[in-house]
């Protein structure tokens, strides 16, 4: 189970030099409200760049750096996974990424960006109802989920058998009907 610690940005969409800190361990759960404008996707932004490298909203990685420093945009956000700590940084201008984002996804969240916010963090602007995705997504997010993504890799596998095998028994039903068909002659032109 993932326990997030904390999220802190700097340079960061509309923020300043300075490092905003929300504490994401206080309580078993966190619900973030406020009006418009105060920063509340904002958060959700920073936490999905800083573990997937792309914002919660659909916006450009150039379009996350402070407009008026334009540079050292900087994301950190640690959090725990059973007794294992984890801190992953994550900068653009210049760019920077502590941990490769193929092994904090396969390996440590154990989550991809869609399941992520799928499941992690819902934000009302952005959020589709689970039943209301694609079929293909809601098998990803709950392959993802329950670690089975195996079973569909393994159904591949056996689909293309299954056409090979079915192509090769075509194939020996063809050879059986013209060997059939001479033997068929061969006992007229005996008889």
């Amino acid at each position: 189970m993932i326990n997030f610690k904390y999220v802190r940005w700097k340079n960061f969409l509309s923020t300043g030099n300075q490092f905003i800190e929300i504490q994401l361990d206080k309580n078993p759960t966190t619900l973030i409200i406020g009006e418009n404008g105060a920063g509340k996707s904002t958060i959700l932004d920073a936490l999905c760049f800083g573990l997937f490298g792309k914002p919660f909203r659909t916006i450009s990685k150039n379009q996350l750096v402070n407009s008026v420093n334009n540079s050292s945009t900087s994301v950190e956000v640690e959090f725990t996974i059973g007794t294992r700590h984890y801190k992953v940084i994550r900068n653009i201008k210049p760019n920077k990424f502590e941990i490769y984002q193929k092994i904090l996804e396969q390996q440590i969240l154990k989550l991809n960006y869609r399941s992520f916010t799928q499941v992690v963090i819902l934000g009302s602007s952005t959020f589709v109802p689970f039943m209301q995705l694609r079929s293909t997504h809601r098998r990803e997010v709950v392959e993802e989920i329950l670690d089975i993504q195996i079973f569909s890799t393994m159904n591949v596998l056996l689909k293309q058998k299954m056409k090979s095998i079915v192509e090769e028994l075509r194939e020996i039903e063809y050879q059986y009907d013209i060997i059939s068909e001479k033997i068929s002659l061969q006992e007229n032109y005996i008889d």
